[in-house]
């Protein structure tokens, strides 16, 4: 895919603002390293996070290019730019619940010592 995407001209920084669907992801794990510092998370928790938030921000990354790819690739058949997008969009969606409940496993009991 990388191979397609160089080819297409479709660089990093046109994946980065597509549609600011990445963007988005950016804020949200923005958002849970501004909670882990007011939450004074420990070193093995900042490593989880860390390593949740990074395998996050990486499926986002995948999906918006190949949702970009879709577009400019005129060689790919209808059913290979759908079976493409599915399978980003499902892969992103799993990722987005284990990187969800792995903040929640993380942060809650920071959050039931401040109650």
């Amino acid at each position: 895919m990388v191979k397609k995407c160089a080819s297409y001209n479709i660089g990093l920084q046109k994946i980065a603002t597509d549609k600011g669907s990445f963007l988005i992801q950016v804020l949200f794990t923005l958002a849970v390293v501004i909670a882990g510092i007011l939450l004074e998370l420990n070193v093995i928790q900042w490593g989880i996070v860390a390593l949740s938030s990074f395998i996050f921000l990486s499926t986002g990354f995948y999906r918006s290019a190949a949702h970009i790819l879709t577009r400019f690739d005129l060689t790919m058949s209808i059913s290979q730019a759908v079976r493409l997008k599915a399978m980003s969009n499902f892969m992103l969606t799993i990722t987005a619940g284990v990187s969800f409940f792995t903040c929640l496993i993380v942060f809650m009991p920071k959050i039931n010592q401040l109650l």
